[in-house]
């Protein structure tokens, strides 16, 4: 009689294959949402780049002012209470963040009621962005000519150069 194995049948692998097309179909696929996830994270990155760079840069202003108006500033604030409401600034996003889930699971969904929650969200902010900008334009108006004019040249050096195609 005939002593050759029977051959596997046409289209079936053995058990070694199979295992190592598994693991490198796994791998193809991590690597690819790795891709995708840098690749998105990158384009997250930029847009926040390019709204931060379309406001003006109050850290950069904070760093270029003298120490003496830092601190003032930083009394002036604490002396309104601005400095010490961070639990109930963080108590109120809990809640609007409670709200906003209570309103997305409501049925009928109320766009307009969501809006308005996101809304008011953004007004607390804008109000107390506003407050601290009036209050850092009162301090730099409280200092010298000279105390501005080095802070303009502190604030230049921290700036990187504006390229040609960034011009507006």
């Amino acid at each position: 009689m005939n002593d050759i194995p029977n051959p596997a049948p046409i289209g079936a692998a053995n058990p070694r294959t199979r295992r190592g097309l598994r693991v490198a179909l796994v791998l193809s696929l991590m690597l690819n949402v790795l891709m995708i996830g840098v690749l998105a994270g990158g384009a997250w990155r930029v847009s926040r780049l390019e709204t931060a760079m379309s406001q003006p840069d109050v850290r950069a202003l904070w760093r270029a002012m003298p120490d003496h108006a830092r601190s003032a500033l930083r009394g002036a604030a604490h002396a309104a209470g601005e400095g010490d409401d961070r639990a109930e600034r963080r108590a109120r996003a809990v809640e609007t963040g409670r709200q906003l889930i209570e309103a997305l699971r409501a049925e009928p969904f109320d766009p307009a009621h969501f809006a308005t929650l996101l809304g008011q969200d953004r007004e607390s902010h804008v109000l107390r962005l506003d407050a601290a900008h009036r209050a850092l334009a009162e301090q730099i108006a409280a200092l010298s000519a000279a105390e501005r004019d080095a802070m303009a040249a502190r604030l230049s050096q921290s700036r990187p150069p504006v390229r040609r195609n960034d011009r507006p």
